[in-house]
């Protein structure tokens, strides 16, 4: 909701190079709010992210692994066996010390393998899917937020700017009633009360104006952040030209309610893709080696070269494990709060709309109201100026009667602004329906 006139806690000017720019609607703002603002960039990113995590789970259905592998090695001290002599020649029941093996032996390797059939990477493409859209679903839902936060604060500025035109227009009268209370001093008409009194009054207005200028500048500051403090922004809207379309009706928003379904969605599939992982897998695998064997040195000209390769396939199957159970379980738990939510966000967006309805009815009945209040308030000023000037009237009946007046314009400049700023509301709404 727009604020109304009150005083705010004053917080820290931002000192940054900013340029000043001048914005005649909101439409014109939010247009600049989408080039400068780093939700867009982020949002950006977070769909690329999304969208390589989908081309990832399409590879990942193949699962392609091609391990390569060089391996040198210096047995510096060879195994030392006894084989018994008579292999030799030599006497039955005596053994013969030998050393066995190649002291340098290289070995390369290269395993090309891929699954053929894995249940469990084919289920993780859906899944990747619905994340894209969970990703662009919640992107939508950040902008629909920073646009009404952008309304708020743009419909702070105008009711400001509005309601300074009011407070300056009113200290030329208040400053009228004090030249009238002390010319009536100088000629010891009127007592120095009544002086003091007018002079309340209008301090009593400058101090209003000074609160609207610190209020402004805390409500620029804010709007200038949505620009990355890049634009010091000046609003220069006439609220009438922007007035409210009776025709504009707010539809449901089924935004947050649509977001509670895909991830209810992908926990479901989630779950598949961790059940499939009980699943057996078929792979294709291969292995093509090379071996050079030698006592001399590595690569040796006389070393022994030998390659041998195989191909096949391979039947894996994961027994179930505590921690993939707890994993399913967990998730089962989650649908049931998520289908909660579901029931939750739809009635939301039902009432949604109707708060946004009465909103703008109830804004409309006020600013109608305020019209009223303020014409006859306005007719009772000029009355009750008119019987004080005649000495009729008291100088106090007149300052309420002044004060009353200017209340009802503040309502009333408050009430109108009120009204655009509802319009938006739903307007945004709609758009981000």
């Amino acid at each position: 909701m727009i604020l109304p006139f009150i005083i705010l806690w004053s917080i820290p000017v931002l000192m940054t190079a900013q340029n000043t720019r001048t914005f005649v609607s909101l439409e014109e703002v939010w247009g600049e709010v989408k080039k400068q603002n780093l939700h867009f960039r982020n949002a950006a990113l977070q769909t690329e992210i999304a969208e390589l995590t989908y081309k990832t789970s399409l590879g990942n259905v193949l699962n392609p692994r091609m391990p390569l592998s060089a391996t040198m090695i210096n047995n510096t001290k060879l195994q030392q066996n006894f084989i018994p002599a008579e292999a030799f020649g030599g006497p039955t029941g005596t053994f013969r010390e030998v050393t066995l093996g190649q002291q340098y032996n290289t070995l390369l390797s290269f395993q090309p393998q891929f699954d053929i059939i894995n249940m469990s990477g084919i289920a993780q493409i859906k899944a990747a899917r619905i994340n894209k859209e969970i990703v662009q679903t919640q992107n939508e839902i950040n902008e629909y937020a920073l646009y009404q936060n952008v309304n708020v604060t743009y419909h702070n500025i105008v009711s400001f700017q509005r309601q300074k035109k009011i407070l300056v227009e009113n200290l030329k009268v208040a400053e009228q009633i004090k030249s009238i209370v002390k010319n009536r001093f100088d000629e010891g008409v009127a007592r120095k009360q009544e002086l003091n009194e007018a002079e309340v009054n209008v301090i009593s207005v400058k101090d209003k104006i000074e609160q609207i200028d610190i209020n402004l500048d805390i409500q620029k500051q804010i709007l200038a952040l949505f620009f990355e403090n890049n634009i010091m922004p000046e609003i220069n809207e006439n609220v009438a030209d922007n007035f409210f379309d009776e025709s504009q009706t707010p539809e449901k928003n089924t935004l947050a309610h649509r977001s509670i379904v895909l991830q209810s969605g992908f926990l479901r599939q989630d779950s598949r893709v961790l059940q499939y992982q009980y699943y057996p897998t078929l792979s294709f695998t291969s292995s093509f080696n090379w071996q050079s064997l030698s006592n001399n040195q590595f690569f040796a000209d006389n070393s022994a070269n030998i390659r041998y390769n195989f191909v096949g396939l391979k039947l894996s199957w994961d027994f179930p494990t505590v921690q993939r159970l707890s994993s399913i379980k967990n998730k089962q738990y989650q649908l049931l709060n998520l289908k909660n939510q579901e029931v939750k966000t739809k009635n939301e967006a039902d009432t949604q709309a109707r708060q946004l309805s009465l909103e703008y009815e109830k804004a409309s009945g006020q600013w109608a109201n305020n019209q009223s209040i303020t014409l006859l308030k306005k007719d009772t000023y000029d009355k009750n100026m008119f019987q004080y000037q005649e000495n009729i009237l008291t100088l106090d009946r007149l300052l309420t009667s002044y004060n009353d007046l200017l209340i009802a314009q503040l309502n009333e400049a408050y009430g109108l602004t009120n009204i655009t700023f509802t319009k938006h509301k739903i307007l945004i709404n709609n758009q981000y329906k």
